[in-house]
């Protein structure tokens, strides 16, 4: 089998059919969907059991996105990892036929996805060779998306790549592991995923306590990267500014959530 799609989805019963029906459209049929309910409440799970032709793993305890995209990478049979989160979809219907292409029968660690942004805001980054080195990846990219890279699943076990679990903002460790202990990378310099960015629910709009608990968590599992004797030392220039970016990004959290503090002492 050439792709595992793993969904790990909460309370998505809105939004869950359009991301299987972007797969199930696609013209490429050599892949897996798996999706993970972590607790539902609402209808998710119900939606779910009308499709027949996916692996649905649901959760007994919630453990959030990283633990859930944990168990669809243990259990998943496809030579490469495609994530996908509940509220997006692939971008065509061509869409797989079109990454089988760029990796070609060379087998390679990690293939680097472009995306479009809708809904708050409206981008597109398109990778490159130019922009997808280690160096641009960590020093000016500016998403650390784990579903714009598709990944080698036998690359991800032998180097134990994994998400923290049960924890928010899991995605930084896994993302500069994996982009960093890469030897061999591909570009599909087309958009694949269409990421939707919401004006009032996304994660960093409801900030407290816990979720700078477990950014900070996630900033120190980064910071063991400089202590992995794996990793080559010319490269660790560029964890370090790596850090400082995610550092930065993790200070403006700290002043959001102040001023939502300042808000309710006024009240």
């Amino acid at each position: 089998m050439r792709f595992s799609i793993i969904i790990p989805t909460y309370n998505s019963e809105k939004e869950i059919d359009r991301a299987i029906e972007s797969i199930n459209n696609q013209t490429y049929k050599d892949y897996e969907i798996i999706v993970i309910d972590d607790c539902s409440k609402d209808n998710t799970y119900n939606v779910l059991q009308k499709y027949n032709d996916i692996k649905i793993i649901k959760n007994e305890e919630n453990i959030k996105a990283g633990g859930s995209r944990n168990k669809g990478i243990n259990c998943a049979k496809g030579d490469y990892i495609i994530f996908l989160d509940a509220d997006d979809y692939l971008a065509e219907s061509n869409t797989l036929e079109r990454i089988d292409k760029v990796i070609g029968k060379e087998t390679t660690d990690i293939i680097y996805l472009g995306f479009k942004i809708v809904g708050k805001i409206e981008e597109e980054w398109i990778p490159t060779q130019e922009n997808s080195t280690i160096s641009k990846r960590a020093r000016e990219w500016k998403y650390e998306n784990v579903w714009d890279v598709c990944w080698n699943r036998e690359f991800l076990n032998k180097n134990n790549i994994r998400f923290v679990e049960k924890k928010f903002f899991e995605d930084f460790p896994f993302y500069y592991k994996g982009i960093i202990k890469a030897k061999k990378y591909k570009v599909a310099s087309f958009i694949t995923h269409i990421y939707t960015m919401f004006k009032d629910d996304s994660m960093t709009s409801s900030i407290n306590p816990e979720k700078l608990k477990d950014l900070y968590y996630n900033v120190n599992e980064f910071l063991n990267l400089l202590n992995d004797e794996t990793i080559d030392t010319d490269i660790k220039p560029d964890i370090v500014y790596a850090i400082y970016r995610v550092v930065e990004y993790s200070t403006r959290l700290l002043k959001q959530y102040e001023k939502t503090i300042n808000i309710k002492d006024e009240d």
